[in-house]
């Protein structure tokens, strides 16, 4: 937990809503607010369990300033700032801010010279930040389910993506490309783009790995932790989306032709084959069983 003074501006009534989430090795919060100023104090500080290096980024520009230094952030950027150190933030307009906390003594075996972040800069248009906000997502939809469990990998993710953040502008970051929080965050992302292209025919494991600047070799590394590979992942993503399509009442004039096709497959045989090995029946014995539950 980290101790903050807030000053909301006095030109504008005060509002403030938002998420806070607290894991066995990291915090992160979500809070959108009208103009405020954000200050951590030697009083507060020193209630600190921990020394802290914290992650900030704003929707719209955001001034930092500690150890002497000011910086103003733009829109989208991050910036790295020391708990244990005297800090102010502040917004001109309605912000919503997410900061992400972790322990430094964490970071330390994976980045010796963490103390010399302290109000560095990361842009919004850098892949590992794009990685760490990406896995920040899933949490924030996740936290209400968080086992103890999952709650300490998570925070150990977390802990392999502030270190790669901070190693973004460093000539050799590739060792930490095999930290289990940046394979995690890189699998969520080709999911996500598999997700987008799911019902073109033409999808390959090539394109994808293009699209998200990693070779076809690590996307093959990366499924094969999951057990399975990238053509056995998109198989069943579609044969998913398949079933529940032939399920549904407004797809019930169309063929299982059609249905097979918007899910990206291109050959007809092949989906009832695949469809049947996966789930004991035809796609036409799934309908009809569909429709019979539906109207029990």
């Amino acid at each position: 937990m980290v101790y903050l003074d807030i000053e909301p501006a006095k030109s504008v009534p005060f509002h403030a809503d938002g998420t806070l989430c607290a894991l066995p090795g990291a915090a992160f919060s979500s809070v959108s607010a009208t103009p405020i100023r954000v200050s951590r104090t030697q009083n507060l500080i020193a209630k600190d369990k921990a020394d802290t290096l914290i992650v900030v980024i704003a929707d719209t520009p955001l001034k930092a300033i500690q150890g002497g230094k000011e910086k103003v952030v733009d829109a989208g950027d991050a910036i790295f700032v020391r708990g244990g150190e005297c800090s102010t933030l502040a917004t001109e307009r309605e912000t919503r801010v997410t900061s992400i906390a972790v322990p430094i003594d964490s970071l330390v075996p994976l980045m010796p010279r963490v103390e010399d972040l302290s109000m560095t800069v990361i842009s919004r248009q850098c892949d590992a930040l794009g990685l760490f906000l990406g896995y920040v997502d899933l949490l924030r939809d996740w936290r209400e389910t968080v086992s103890t469990e999952f709650g300490h990998m998570a925070a150990n993710h977390l802990q392999d993506l502030v270190a790669a953040l901070g190693r973004a502008g460093e000539p050799r970051i590739a060792p930490l490309e095999d930290r289990p929080g940046v394979r995690a965050a890189r699998l969520r992302g080709l999911k996500a783009a598999i997700e987008k292209a799911l019902c073109e025919p033409n999808l390959s494991l090539h394109d994808i790995a293009a699209g998200s600047g990693i070779s076809p070799r690590y996307v093959r590394k990366l499924f094969q932790d999951e057990q399975t590979t990238f053509s056995g992942f998109v198989l069943g993503r579609r044969l998913d989306r398949a079933r529940r399509l032939l399920g549904q009442p407004e797809h019930a004039a169309s063929t299982i032709a059609a249905i097979a096709y918007a899910c990206g497959f291109g050959d007809l045989s092949y989906f009832n084959r695949a469809f049947r090995r996966c789930y004991g029946m035809t796609p036409s014995e799934h309908r009809e069983d569909a429709w019979r539950n539906r109207w029990r």
